[in-house]
């Protein structure tokens, strides 16, 4: 009953020990948040019509705004995940996010996402295709996120329209039209 015991109590101490190794390894390294400004589209069109060119870029900072208000939209990934912080890298129509999250609202971890770029009049959508943290990749039933959408149309006037949409490693170029 003595060796029994002492099985019982060391799996117990293996368990707790690999359990605080788990949590130090998903720990973030990098405080991010779901702050986020308004994109000043306008400001950007006026630029346009002085320029005599119908088309503007979205810089990487300016989709990562974009993104980042879509995300704070819905930040409940499941019942027991929440992302509390987002920062968007552009590389063409790929995007990666570094986020950090909340699990069972005590455990804060760190995660890298994988997005698919995509234009459907007239939201910009990420889909969400592959999650990893540090390296390892993470089953999509234990963490995926749905399309984040931003409705680009919010930012424009009513008699402009976005005709085209390019993905470059500079940014999110937008040709536009009028109604």
């Amino acid at each position: 009953m003595g060796s029994v015991l002492k099985i019982i109590i060391s799996l117990f101490m293996i368990g707790m020990i690999a359990s605080f190794l788990a949590i130090a390894y998903v720990k973030p390294e990098q405080k991010l948040d779901l702050a986020y400004s308004e994109l000043p589209l306008r400001d950007k069109l006026a630029g346009m019509l002085v320029n005599r060119k119908p088309e503007i870029t979205l810089t990487e900072s300016e989709v990562n705004e974009l993104l980042k208000k879509a995300l704070a939209a819905r930040p409940d990934v499941r019942p027991d995940v929440t992302v509390t912080g987002a920062r968007f890298d552009l590389q063409g129509d790929q995007l990666t996010a570094d986020v950090n999250v909340r699990i069972k609202r005590r455990i804060e971890a760190a995660a890298t996402l994988r997005f698919d770029l995509d234009w459907k009049e007239p939201y910009l959508i990420a889909v969400h295709t592959g999650t990893f943290v540090k390296q390892v990749g993470i089953p999509g039933s234990w963490f995926h996120l749905e399309p984040l959408q931003a409705n680009l149309n919010d930012y424009l006037p009513r008699l402009a329209a976005i005709r085209s949409v390019a993905f470059e490693n500079a940014g999110v170029k937008l040709s536009f039209k009028l109604r």
